[in-house]
């Protein structure tokens, strides 16, 4: 595992088919990345409605917590949810607005996902926390899918900053070989509820992962990534 007891490791975003149609993956082959990896636990964030039942099954079979999820639109962009409420999680529209309905059973948490610009018709919308953020308890400052957009991880971090919250990572994997490759760190969690609530808490940290790094022969040397690398 890349982390140690007193922590859990998480990728935050990832995709698989038919939950998002534009995942080049089944969940068996995320679980079985994520197992040849040593991740501890990933989040499954589809757009649309997936079996999270059936897929918790596949990702325990490998020894990998799976953490229940979706990610939404809203006029912030687009927003991570991660709930223990299968049910609640499964209702939610792809387009939600902010705050979301609040009929769910435990704890929820809402992460403003590659928040550095979003398109919308071709357009680049600048993020504005104005639109929503009040209900945000993290930024994902780590985006596996847009480390190479220019000042991104330095203007979410710096969003992060501002708004108080927490900075995250997550890969945003839509095929199994993206999976593990920005992850959060959170403190005293050892299933998918105490991950949520200490990520609600503040008691969250953004990885760059070293382990993906070197399986994938990437060499990072860019000052703005090189202080997240574990």
């Amino acid at each position: 595992m890349d982390n140690n007891d007193t922590q859990m490791r998480a990728d935050l975003h990832a995709h698989a088919h038919p939950g998002s149609g534009d995942s080049r993956a089944e969940v068996g082959e995320l679980a079985a990345a994520a197992e040849a990896l040593g991740l501890e636990a990933v989040a499954l964030t589809d757009h649309g409605s997936a079996d999270l039942v059936s897929a918790g099954r596949a990702f325990g079979d490998r020894g990998v917590t799976m953490i229940p999820g979706r990610e939404v639109s809203c006029d912030l962009g687009h927003v991570i949810v991660l709930a223990t409420d299968l049910d609640w999680l499964r209702g939610l529209p792809p387009r939600c607005p902010l705050p979301l309905p609040n009929s769910r059973s435990g704890p929820a948490a809402l992460i403003w996902a590659h928040p550095a610009g979003w398109r919308y018709g071709g357009t680049l919308i600048p993020p504005d926390p104005a639109r929503g953020a009040e209900h945000l308890h993290g930024v994902e400052v780590l985006n596996g899918e847009r480390l190479h957009q220019p000042d991104g991880v330095s203007l979410a971090q710096e969003l992060a900053d501002r708004l108080g919250l927490p900075a995250c990572g997550g890969s945003d994997a839509h095929d199994a070989p993206a999976l593990g490759r920005c992850l959060t760190d959170v403190d005293d969690a050892t299933d998918p509820a105490s991950f949520i609530e200490g990520l609600m808490a503040g008691n969250a940290r953004p990885v760059l992962s070293e382990r993906w790094a070197r399986a994938r022969g990437y060499d990072y040397r860019r000052s703005d990534l090189v202080p997240y690398l574990r």
